[in-house]
């Protein structure tokens, strides 16, 4: 168990608590690598449950939904995180990310972040930058980076970290990672850093994603994992899968982690009937999860 002081301390990047097990591909003890899962396929169950099937599969904690149509609404966190985080600890568990909706620093994103902060989470996912349909990419792209300046700015104020997931589609800024590269170039990955995903970044990338990757390397600050590949008559339908049996690989995962500092591993199972199911079949998910928590964990070391 996690004392309340040192999970306070730690903000949800904890250190080793176990045997000093070496990871492949790096210099830090696999421990200091903390597994977390995504929570959005089984939120319709209780924290309860959620937390006790996390810790028995050997994970370290949740990336909770704190969002608009999430397992905590942003308007009831006040209320709601301080449960929440007591039966997290009560499980051992001791790693939390809050997947939000935040990406403007204003004085309701202030008010709501002060609120994961003094629950012991300082770190959280934002929303996304977004293209518009027939604008010039470059003009849009300098106004993102001045919203994630004043972004960061207030992060570190507040003493938050934000992790901005690398999402695939045209839609997206940062999909093809050269733009984020540029938007995120002048900024402290501990205020504002990446979150790289495998499977959408080797989506957008394709056979280039090696080279991309350098562009994030210096401002990854978490590893999102999933899995999938391409289907359909002419291979060109996204089809979600089992991790370990699609397009990302272990080398991949090798070479985000390679001569990085430890930092969060977030595990996204998307590939059973629904991304979010219904509570009543939300248990038909865990034999999934598990399925793609020991694949992690392996590769993991």
């Amino acid at each position: 168990m996690v004392t309340r002081r040192r999970f306070l301390q730690q903000a949800g990047v904890a250190c080793a608590v176990g045997g000093l097990v070496q990871a492949q591909e790096s210099e830090s003890p696999a421990e200091d690598w903390p597994i977390v899962l995504f929570e959005k396929p089984v939120q319709g169950l209780s924290y309860e449950e959620i937390a006790d099937e996390v810790a028995r599969m050997g994970l370290r904690g949740l990336e909770a939904t704190i969002r608009p149509t999430g397992h905590i609404l942003p308007e009831n966190a006040a209320k709601e995180l301080p449960g929440m985080m007591k039966t997290l600890e009560a499980a051992g568990l001791d790693t939390v990310i809050a997947a939000t909706r935040v990406i403007e620093p204003n004085e309701k994103t202030s008010d709501f972040l002060k609120i994961l902060r003094d629950n012991g989470i300082t770190k959280y996912r934002t929303e996304y930058f977004y293209y518009s349909k027939d604008g010039d990419p470059l003009t849009e792209m300098k106004s993102f980076q001045e919203k994630a300046k004043k972004l960061a700015d207030l992060n570190e104020e507040l003493g938050m970290e934000a992790i901005y997931q690398l999402h695939s589609g045209w839609k997206t800024a940062g999909s093809l990672l050269w733009d984020a590269a540029m938007i995120f170039k002048d900024l402290d990955p501990k205020r504002f850093g990446l979150g790289y995903d495998l499977r959408h970044t080797k989506t957008d990338g394709g056979l280039s994603w090696s080279i991309t990757e350098r562009l994030a390397r210096k401002h990854i600050t978490a590893i999102y994992v999933k899995d999938a590949k391409w289907g359909g008559e002419r291979s060109d339908k996204l089809v979600n899968a089992a991790l370990g049996t699609g397009f990302v690989t272990k080398e991949m995962f090798d070479q985000v982690r390679k001569n990085q500092s430890p930092m969060p591993i977030s595990l996204h199972m998307e590939w059973g009937k629904h991304q979010l199911y219904p509570a009543e079949t939300a248990r038909e998910a865990w034999p999934l999860i598990r399925q793609d928590a020991e694949v992690l964990k392996k590769w993991r070391g």
